[in-house]
């Protein structure tokens, strides 16, 4: 998840490094598999590259310079929600009406994106290129579905240089409606001709843990360290990071064989 208001400013584009020429188009990895009935979707931001902690760092200070306190729990709540960045420009200038209009707070506030989204403070999420690596040997399909758009979904991960295990990429600009709405994922799917119930999602925020359940899929919710207390009892599993995942979390339900009793499963995260 990563937030901007209204969907409408994009953070800075980083330095890229050598990679795939494109990536959102299947064909980017071998398409002979051992597992093509078990698909893998990635949420970009907070699931694979870490642009959370910068982007609370930039929100944060933008409240700061007009003397209001932005709580985590405010901002992880509205975290991946269509019109999050709206509501918490909308706080700031009613609760400090010397701040002014909000087009000139969106004006600062991708100043200080611009300052704190990059490449310094925006890294992967460890364990990603392990847990990625693993997936594509062990013959798993896998995909992004992304609230961001697909171009800052592109930057980053041919920057750390992961482009390479994804078949597709979709993002916020290729479908109709964004998380929680299911289209991000069910065009995922779609792309790589599976049913959805075939497909195991990762998600950090709650909007797309929603979009992904409403999509009929499996759900392992990771939180970032800044979205931990919020509720993710909708997920069908939590853990605390990817080195956690025990292996049969990675065969969606409609896969699996019967439970003796299927009970919600969940580690705990504290």
């Amino acid at each position: 998840m990563l937030l901007s208001p209204g969907g409408e400013t994009e953070p800075p584009e980083p330095p890229r490094r050598a990679g795939p020429p494109d990536i959102g188009l299947p064909g980017a990895v071998d398409p002979r598999r051992d597992h093509q009935d078990a698909v893998v979707i990635f949420d970009h931001d907070g699931v694979l590259v870490d642009s959370i902690q910068a982007d609370f760092l930039a929100w944060s200070t933008l409240f700061a310079e007009w003397g209001v306190e932005l709580p985590t729990q405010v901002w992880a709540r509205a975290c991946g929600l269509p019109l999050g960045g709206e509501a918490l420009l909308e706080r700031l200038a009613s609760t400090s009406p010397r701040a002014g209009d909000k087009e000139r707070l969106r004006d600062r506030l991708s100043e200080l994106w611009d300052l704190f989204l990059t490449p310094d403070n925006v890294t992967v999420v460890p364990g990603v290129p392990e847990f990625l690596t693993h997936l594509s040997a062990a013959g798993f399909r896998l995909a992004v579905a992304s609230a961001a758009s697909r171009n800052w979904v592109g930057r980053w991960l041919r920057h750390y240089d992961l482009a390479h295990h994804f078949e597709t990429v979709v993002g916020a600009d290729d479908v109709p409606a964004a998380k929680p709405d299911p289209a991000v994922y069910l065009e995922a799917a779609r792309r790589l001709g599976v049913a959805p119930a075939a497909c195991v999602a990762f998600e950090d925020s709650l909007a797309g843990v929603a979009a992904a359940k409403a999509a009929g899929m499996t759900v392992v919710a990771v939180p970032t360290p800044l979205t931990r207390a919020l509720d993710y009892s909708a997920a069908d599993h939590v853990v605390r990071q990817l080195a956690d995942v025990p292996p049969h979390l990675l065969r969606p339900h409609s896969l699996r064989a019967p439970a003796p009793e299927p009970d919600h499963q969940q580690v705990e995260v504290s």
